[in-house]
């Protein structure tokens, strides 16, 4: 199950000994700093646990490709420019992973 963020704001209330109100509004805080970085286009990282890059996907010619059903040629239609966002786990959240067999059981369950 999904931590949400009133679980997420109340986990940083009681390991951190301050309010749930004040967890809730450092969460919003963090939340606007990270989302004004982005909009600069600005590297955003977040403690040891994830990085964020903006990136520009640039754009591609049409091109030629097959239907795979039919095998007729077509033309594959041209795609324009993008901004993309990159999510990168960091050290600290790889090594928090759990083994193989544990993340099977805890997913399938």
């Amino acid at each position: 199950m999904a931590l949400t963020q009133t679980q997420l704001a109340g986990e940083i209330a009681e390991r951190s000994g301050i309010t749930k109100g004040d967890a809730k509004r450092a969460l919003e805080a963090l939340e606007d700093v990270v989302l004004e970085q982005l909009a600069d286009a600005e590297k955003v990282r977040i403690g040891g646990v994830v990085q964020l890059n903006v990136r520009v996907k640039e754009a591609t010619g049409p091109r030629k490709g097959r239907n795979p059903a039919t095998g007729e040629e077509i033309t594959i239609a041209a795609k324009p420019a993008a901004v993309a966002l990159k999510a990168r786990p960091l050290a600290r959240a790889k090594a928090a992973l759990p083994s193989v067999q544990k993340a099977r059981k805890r997913l399938a369950a």
